[in-house]
C-alpha cells in the first residue's frame, strides 16, 4: 500500500514526464509576438530538421529532439533529395483577433506543406507546391501563401516541410495582410516594367529579322524570348498566368528555357563575333554547348529535373565562359562591337553573382540582391541591342566604303581609259555626254535631278501657256538642315534627305507631276492643271506628314519641319520657267522669315 509519500512522488514524476513530451512536441525556442510586426522575416525563429527518406509525418517529427535553430539565413540546402522540416510558434499576445499571411517566397518548390496547431491539435494545413494545380492554393499569388489567425492570447505553432527536385530554399516571411498586397503590387508593377521591356525589345528585334533579314536579329529574339519565359518560370509568374494547371510543365519548363537560353546564346555568340574566323577553339566550345544544349532540352522529356540540372548547371558555366572570354578576345582583335557584348555579358554576370552572394549569406537580401539577375539580364538584352544594331551600322558604313573604293577605283580606271582613247575616237566621248545627259536622277532620294526638273519645266510652260490652264511651281526647303548634318552628320543628313523624299514621291498625284531634288536639301514640284488651292493641299500634306516624322539618331529621335513656296501660272501668262522658280524662291524665303514650318504662296504685291 502507497503511503502519502509515495503518491506525491509519483504524481512529481509523472508531471515532470508530460512536461518533457510537451516541450519534445512544441518549439523549443520562445515564441514570438507578432502584433507589432507589418512584415516579419522568420530566419531568426525558425527551427529545422531533416528526413533523409521523406517518410515521417506531423507526428513522428513532433516527437524528435535533434531540432537545430536557423542561423539567421534563408533556409538553403541546395539540391537533397532529403524531406526539411522548419517550425515556428507565432503567440498573439493582444485582445484582439489577428489575422496574418504566412509566405514562403521561392516559388519553384516542388513539394509545400504547411500545418498550424493551436493548443497542440491540428487547425489547419495546406498542401501546396509547384508539384500540385494552382487552383489548389488558399492565396492567389505566385508565392505558397497560407492565413493564419489567432485568437486574443492564443499561440500558432507553425510547421512547413519540403521536399523538392529543385533547390532547397525557403525563405519565410510573416506579413501583415495590408502591407502584403501593398507590397505585391508594387512588385507586380515592377515585374510587369521587366517582362514588357522584354516583350518590347523581342518584337521590335523580330520585325527587323523580317525587315532585314539578318539571322542574327532572331537568335537575338530566341535568346530574349528565352530569358523572359525562364524568368517567368522561376519568378512563378508562369505557373500563375501562363500554365497554372500544368505541373509536370513546372520543372520541365525550367530545363528547357534553360537549354534555349544557352543554345540561342550560342548561335548569337557565333555569329556575332564571328567565332569561326576569330578562334577555332572557342567556335568549338561554342558548337558544344548549342549541341548540348538541344540535346538536354529534349532529354528534358525524359529524365527527372535533379538529373538534368546536375549537367545544365556546367554546361551554364561553360557557355558564359566562351561568351564572355570570346568578347574579350573580339574586343582585343579590335572588333568594334565586341565591347558593347563584353559589358552586356559583365551585367548578366555581376548580377547572378550578387544573387548567388545573397543566397549563400554573404550578402544581405534586399529588393537590389535579389533582383540582381533580373536587372542584369535586362541591362544585357538592351546593350545587345544596342551591339547589334551597331553592327549592322558598322557593316553597312564598310559596305559604303567599299563601294566608294569600287567606284573611285571605276573612275580612275575610265579616266585613263578615256585618255588612251580620246585621239583615236570622239565617238566614245560623244557616247559618255550622251549616257550623262540621261541621267536625270538624284542618287540619294531617288527623286528627279535639277537637270531634268529644268527641262521639264520648259516644256510645261509652253504647254499651259498653249492650253490656258493654270499650274504650280513650289520650292520645298528643309528648315535647319545644316544644323542637322553639323551635329549628327552627314549620314544622319542623307537619312533625312531620303525620309522627306520618300514624303514627297508619296504625294504625287498623276505621272505628270513632278518632283526633283533641286540642291542640297531643296526639293522642287511641278504640278500641272493645278489651281492655288489644290497646289496649297499638296504642300500642306507634305509639310505636315514631315512634322510629324522622326528619325532616330544615337538614342535620340530628330524632328524636322519644312517650308514651302509655291507660285501660280494663271491662264497664258508670258512668264519664264527662270521667273517661276524666283517667284516660288522668293515665296520660300517668305516661309522662312516667317518662322519657317509653313507654306506661302507667291503674291506680286509681297514681293
Amino acid at each position: 500500500m502507497l503511503t502519502v509519500h509515495g503518491i506525491r512522488l509519483t504524481n512529481i514524476v509523472a508531471l515532470l514526464v508530460l512536461a518533457v513530451c510537451v516541450l519534445m512536441a512544441a518549439p523549443a525556442s520562445g515564441s514570438v509576438d507578432i502584433r507589432e510586426h507589418h512584415r516579419l522575416p522568420l530566419e531568426n525563429e525558425l527551427q529545422f530538421l531533416e528526413d533523409p527518406e521523406g517518410g515521417q509525418d506531423l507526428e513522428d517529427v513532433r516527437g524528435r529532439d535533434d531540432w537545430r535553430q536557423l542561423d539567421g539565413h534563408t533556409f538553403n540546402r541546395g539540391y537533397s533529395d532529403s524531406a526539411w522540416w522548419l517550425r515556428v510558434r507565432l503567440a498573439n499576445d493582444g485582445k484582439t483577433d489577428l489575422e496574418r499571411f504566412l509566405s514562403i517566397g521561392y516559388p519553384v518548390l516542388g513539394d509545400v506543406r504547411v500545418y498550424a496547431l493551436a493548443d497542440g491539435q491540428l487547425r489547419n494545413s495546406w498542401q501546396l507546391g509547384h508539384d500540385y494545380p494552382y487552383s489548389q492554393r488558399p492565396v492567389d499569388h505566385r508565392f505558397f501563401v497560407v492565413p493564419l489567425e489567432w485568437a486574443p492570447q492564443e499561440t500558432l505553432d507553425v510547421y512547413v516541410r519540403v521536399r523538392t527536385d529543385s533547390s532547397v530554399q525557403v525563405p519565410v516571411t510573416l506579413w501583415d495582410r495590408v502591407t502584403f498586397r501593398s507590397h505585391d503590387i508594387t512588385a507586380n508593377i515592377l515585374q510587369g516594367i521587366y517582362f514588357g521591356a522584354f516583350l518590347v525589345i523581342g518584337v521590335y528585334n523580330l520585325l527587323l529579322f523580317f525587315a532585314l533579314g539578318e539571322r542574327n536579329y532572331l537568335y537575338y529574339v530566341g535568346f530574349v524570348f528565352s530569358i523572359a519565359l525562364l524568368m517567368a518560370s522561376l519568378t512563378g509568374y508562369g505557373f500563375q498566368y501562363l500554365w497554372p494547371g500544368a505541373t509536370q510543365w513546372n520543372d520541365q519548363a525550367i530545363l528547357i528555357f534553360i537549354c534555349g537560353v544557352l543554345g540561342f546564346a550560342g548561335l548569337f555568340t557565333r555569329r556575332f563575333l564571328e567565332l569561326n574566323r576569330l578562334s577555332s577553339w572557342l567556335n568549338g566550345f561554342a558548337l558544344l554547348v548549342i549541341a548540348a544544349s538541344s540535346i538536354c532540352a529534349v532529354l528534358s522529356f525524359f529524365l527527372s529535373y535533379f538529373s538534368l540540372i546536375s549537367v545544365l548547371i556546367p554546361l551554364v558555366v561553360l557557355g558564359c565562359m566562351v561568351a564572355f572570354i570570346g568578347g574579350i578576345y573580339a574586343w582585343y582583335q579590335g572588333q568594334v562591337t565586341a565591347k558593347y557584348y563584353v559589358m552586356a555579358w559583365s551585367f548578366v554576370l555581376a548580377g547572378g553573382a550578387i544573387l548567388a552572394l545573397s543566397k549563400g549569406g554573404v550578402l544581405p537580401s534586399n529588393f537590389f540582391t535579389d533582383h540582381a539577375a533580373q536587372l542584369g539580364s535586362i541591362i544585357e538584352v538592351v546593350l545587345l541591342s544596342f551591339a547589334l544594331a551597331q553592327r549592322i551600322n558598322v557593316e553597312r558604313q564598310l559596305r559604303y566604303q567599299a563601294q566608294s573604293e569600287t567606284l573611285e577605283t571605276a573612275r580612275r580606271l575610265n579616266r585613263e581609259l578615256e585618255d588612251r582613247v580620246r585621239e583615236r575616237t570622239q565617238e566614245l566621248e560623244e557616247l559618255n555626254q550622251r549616257l550623262n545627259e540621261l541621267s536625270v536622277t538624284d542618287g540619294l532620294t531617288g527623286l528627279r535631278n535639277r537637270r531634268f526638273l529644268d527641262a521639264q519645266l520648259r516644256q510645261e510652260v509652253d504647254r499651259a501657256r498653249r492650253t490656258g490652264r493654270s499650274m504650280a511651281v513650289a520650292m520645298l526647303d528643309i528648315d535647319h538642315f545644316k544644323l542637322v548634318n553639323d551635329t549628327y552628320g552627314h549620314q544622319t543628313g542623307d537619312e533625312c534627305l531620303k525620309m522627306v523624299g520618300e514624303i514627297i514621291r508619296a504625294n504625287l498625284r498623276s505621272p505628270q507631276d513632278t518632283a526633283a531634288r533641286y540642291g542640297g536639301e531643296e526639293f522642287a514640284m511641278i504640278l500641272p492643271e493645278t489651281d492655288e488651292e489644290g497646289a496649297m493641299r499638296v504642300l500642306e500634306r507634305i509639310r505636315q506628314e514631315v512634322a510629324a516624322a522622326s528619325i532616330s539618331c544615337e538614342g535620340v529621335t530628330l524632328q524636322m519641319t519644312l517650308s514651302g513656296g509655291v507660285t501660280i501660272q494663271r491662264d497664258a501668262e508670258a512668264v519664264t520657267p527662270e521667273q517661276l522658280l524666283a517667284e516660288a524662291d522668293g515665296a520660300l524665303y517668305r516661309a522662312k522669315s516667317g518662322g519657317r514650318d509653313q507654306v506661302c504662296v507667291y503674291r506680286p504685291s509681297a514681293s
